[in-house]
């Protein structure tokens, strides 16, 4: 492996653990500042070592048959050997809804769907009645677990599992010049962040769902770095369907692609994911109440400004947001500013997306294909949306992450004549 390499596993190492336990080694104050340089590093440097890198193994260069079986196995294997360790997180944490509502939300969402009821609705069983603000494929895959009558956490780790299989099987049949002795062992890479969670911070993983969303983004991840379409356009559904983080990539993306795409494919990717969306949340949900987005914004809006106004009481105390800082950066006092706490991340999400399709179009479109560009961009858009979000939770960032998995893999196994030897 090359100094390049090296320095890119190193950084990802450093994100997990600056995300997950970065409070712990640097002041709350500090840390939000470590993670963005971290992660902007990483970013750039798997830029270096994959420019000029071709976006899929070319034609009588492709693995044995077996090959990706081998990663898709080994991928899964090392999500599995987290079993007994959160088995153990469940027992001790047996009533997540006495620390956190999330749970509670996504699992009467599921029960009321799944029953013949409106799921969008305020949930009446918890007492400060909250409106769900959760979307229809983070909710919807609860059913696994009530079909197989297990804890409702397995869910996520259930999905977060398959999709590391599923990106290990595409991973490995699209890149050219596989080595086994590196792409086996990096997709050990995909349960670090899980493993993170189990030793430093056990508590997220307990009350939350998020390898539901991490399952989607590591889909859209994978198809990216393989160019593979169905892929990208499963993660693209589930991405939109899960969670809104998702939502500012997608103009760069979608520019990108008409830009530097055969039209037809932009055509047949926003075609069936419009239809997905229409199909899966608007008519079903959306149409039949129109004041939906209304109630997502207020119930939002309240849980974001108690962070805003009271930050060593909520999330900033686990030092990943920005806004600790931002809260008095802006003009006037945080209860004067409060309606402007959105402001910096939306800005920056433009800004970013904004001088990434214009770079990409005047100086980089020779030496990167738009696949690998936009999985780059997926890898920085989130981290600085999240270190701006003004209501951000731990358990969050194990999608970008999962996103970082992603990249790590396919730079570790790359060839590049920019790499630096």
């Amino acid at each position: 492996m090359n100094r390049t390499k090296t320095i890119i596993l190193a950084l990802f190492l450093a994100q997990i653990i600056l995300m997950v336990a970065g409070n712990h080694i640097f002041q709350k104050e500090a840390n939000p500042f470590a993670v963005l340089v971290v992660s902007v590093l990483f970013t750039y440097y798997s830029f270096k070592v994959l420019s000029n890198v071709p976006a899929t193994a070319p034609a009588g260069n492709k693995a044995p048959g077996y090959y990706p079986w081998l990663h898709t196995l080994v991928g899964l294997f090392g999500v599995f050997t987290a079993y007994e360790e959160l088995r153990k997180i469940w027992v001790k944490y047996p009533s997540p809804e006495k620390i956190s509502d999330v749970l509670p939300q996504l699992e009467a969402q599921c029960r009321l769907f799944f029953t013949g009821e409106y799921p969008y609705q305020f949930i009446q069983e918890i007492g400060h009645k909250p409106f769900p603000i959760y979307m229809p494929l983070h909710w919807s895959p609860i059913q696994i677990s009530n079909l197989l009558h297990i804890d409702t956490r397995w869910t996520g780790i259930i999905m977060f599992m398959l999709a590391v299989g599923i990106a290990g099987y595409w991973l490995s049949k699209t890149q050219a010049g596989l080595q086994l002795k590196v792409s086996l062992p990096s997709m050990l890479l995909f349960a670090l962040p899980i493993w993170a969670y189990v030793r430093w911070s056990e508590i997220d993983i307990a009350v939350s769902l998020e390898g539901v969303v991490a399952c989607w983004y590591i889909l859209l991840a994978a198809g990216l770095a393989g160019r593979v379409l169905p892929l990208v356009v499963v993660g693209l559904i589930g991405g939109i369907l899960s969670r809104y983080t998702l939502l500012f990539w997608l103009f760069p993306f979608a520019a990108l692609l008409w830009l530097n795409e055969p039209r037809k494919t932009s055509f047949w990717i926003w075609g069936i994911v419009t239809a997905s969306v229409l199909a899966l949340f608007i008519v079903p949900f959306l149409l039949k109440d129109l004041t939906i987005i209304e109630h997502i914004r207020h119930q939002y809006s309240i849980c974001s400004e108690g962070s805003w106004l009271r930050p060593d009481e909520y999330t900033f105390k686990e030092g990943l947001s920005l806004n600790i800082h931002l809260r008095h950066w802006l003009p006037g006092n945080p209860e004067d500013n409060v309606g402007m706490k959105h402001y910096p991340q939306i800005l920056m999400q433009f800004i970013i997306g904004g001088l990434g399709v214009y770079y990409y179009q005047k100086r980089w479109k020779s030496v990167m294909n738009v696949y690998t560009y936009s999985l780059l961009l997926l890898s920085i858009m989130p981290v600085v949306f999240y270190t701006m979000s003004p209501m951000l939770f731990r358990y969050y960032m194990l999608m970008p992450l999962a996103i970082s998995a992603v990249l790590c893999w396919k730079v570790l196994n790359s060839t590049s004549a920019n790499e630096t030897h």
